[in-house]
């Protein structure tokens, strides 16, 4: 501009509307009923809405619980006798733990009631099970409940717990009680409050209250945190670092100049062109811009000053790629150090093999997902819904993966059924993973069961001598064609013994 009217003028942006303020506070639902009933509030930033959008807007932390979800709940829901039961002592127990866990809820499976909840854990730090026993019922209908709409008080309510436990050295069942100190939980349903007592504890006279069991991580407070919290900001920075990327492809590179306008002044038509100069439209496009000299004569002089336009570079710095890339993947890898888990699990796998695949997935099942599988099934279904139906021989398992390295089966196998340790009725699970169907053992009789492998197999020679075009190698072939004989000579065997 003309010297003593300069101006600064702010290059216009192109609208952004899919900005998503990624550590934005969201509204308590809470917010007036705190005082109103004793609950408790969440830290600030803390709380289960402001967590899930945090989830929401992470690039990493969706795959990581979709990996918990999959490898903890994924492989399904089954039961197992405890030590010394079977059918004979327990069959009972068996029959009603299945046929509670095929009524607990009718709209999903127990596995699936799992997932949501390790959705929650993970998401929020917490989840809570609704637990309704409807009056003059033998099973209780479980519910999974949104933790956006739970709240809980103070721990000032002096109550009685009484729980049946199996005693493992007697076998026998004692029913024990302890007095501790206990929370009430409201949950937010439209405009009205409902509350929940302690799972296993008496409801109050006058109060019809379903029960709750809350799950969590971490013992600090009345509420859970979730495992990467630790790691918010990092999630922050990685959400604003990539707006910032694809602002870059919304508004374009502006370098930043010094504009001099010397003798006169742009004309309003240019000065409005300069300020919408932006995005991709702009690119490869020439710049046209009109300046008016000052006038220097009198009223009968027309003189008009030589005007001089001139673009001075502030920044020569041109961006050729994304910017904070490194940033972004040491957040990740901050995540999933959080999480425990190896790259492989969030499809991050250009630098493993099979032998650091199979590592890594070892690694993260023993470390990670059986320990997680025990923890929640033991804090629903073993430890408080089971004993509270009488169900103490069985207990209730989330399957998981096998991961067994087949040079390391194969010798295990071999060594055990050439030394007689191996019998007829072990050979049958194996048999069922491998041909994936199922046998009735029913048909055979106790005395065959019994026999050991080496012993019918020095009996049979050809039930364990492969075929010529056999692949020892292949373990699966090999099981499957002893497998096969063994299945078709013991249908001989249970005729002639039957």
């Amino acid at each position: 501009m003309s010297e003593g009217n300069a101006q600064w003028f702010q290059i216009s942006k192109a609208d952004d509307e899919r900005h998503i303020p990624s550590s934005a506070q969201l509204p308590d639902l809470f917010d007036d009923l705190y005082d109103l009933h004793g609950l408790l509030p969440f830290a600030l930033g803390n709380d289960p809405a402001s967590c899930k959008l945090l989830v929401k807007n992470s690039n990493i932390i969706p795959q990581c619980i979709e990996a918990y979800k999959r490898n903890i709940a994924g492989y399904g829901i089954a039961l197992e006798y405890l030590p010394g039961e079977n059918d004979k002592t327990a069959l009972d127990d068996w029959n009603k733990a299945e046929k509670f866990l095929e009524t607990c809820n009718l709209e999903d499976t127990p596995d699936e009631i799992i997932s949501q909840l390790i959705d929650d854990l993970e998401s929020t730090g917490m989840a809570h099970v609704e637990v309704a026993w409807p009056l003059g019922s033998e099973f209780p209908t479980i519910f999974r409940m949104n933790p956006k709409y739970v709240r809980c008080t103070k721990e000032s309510t002096k109550a009685t717990i009484k729980r049946k436990r199996r005693i493992s050295s007697t076998k026998q069942v004692e029913e024990f009680s302890q007095e501790l100190y206990t929370r009430r939980y409201a949950m937010k349903r439209n405009t009205s409050v409902v509350w929940f007592r302690l799972f296993g504890t008496e409801a109050e006279e006058g109060r019809e209250e379903n029960q709750i069991i809350p799950l969590r991580i971490g013992h600090d407070g009345p509420y859970g945190e979730p495992r990467w919290f630790g790691n918010a900001p990092g999630v922050v920075g990685s959400r604003e670092a990539e707006e910032l990327n694809v602002n870059y492809f919304s508004n374009g590179r502006m370098l930043s100049m010094l504009l001099t306008v010397t003798n006169g002044k742009l004309t309003k038509q240019s000065m409005e062109l300069l300020k919408n100069v932006k995005g991709s439209d702009s690119q490869g496009g020439i710049l046209y811009l009109e300046a008016k000299g000052e006038e220097t004569g009198g009223p009968m002089d027309e003189k008009v000053e030589k005007v001089q336009i001139k673009l001075d570079k502030l920044n020569d710095l041109l961006q050729q790629d994304a910017l904070f890339l490194e940033y972004g993947k040491e957040k990740k890898t901050d995540i999933l150090s959080a999480f425990r888990l190896p790259p492989i699990l969030v499809g991050q796998s250009s630098d493993y093999n099979r032998a650091t695949a199979d590592a890594a997935l070892r690694f993260a099942e023993e470390q990670v997902f059986e320990p997680y599988r025990k923890w929640i099934m033991a804090e629903i279904f073993n430890k408080r819904l089971f004993p509270a139906m009488d169900i103490f021989r069985v207990r209730a398992v989330l399957r998981g993966p096998k991961i067994i390295d087949p040079a390391d089966r194969k010798a295990m196998l071999d060594f055990i059924a050439d030394r007689g340790i191996m019998l007829v009725r072990d050979l049958i699970p194996i048999a069922e993973d491998v041909l994936g169907t199922t046998i009735d053992e029913n048909k055979f009789t106790e005395e065959y069961l019994d026999t050991p492998i080496a012993q019918l197999a020095s009996s049979q020679p050809a039930l364990v001598e492969p075929e010529p075009d056999t692949d020892m190698d292949n373990l699966q072939e090999r099981m499957a064609t002893i497998a096969k004989r063994l299945l078709k000579q013991a249908d001989k065997e249970a005729g002639v013994h039957v």
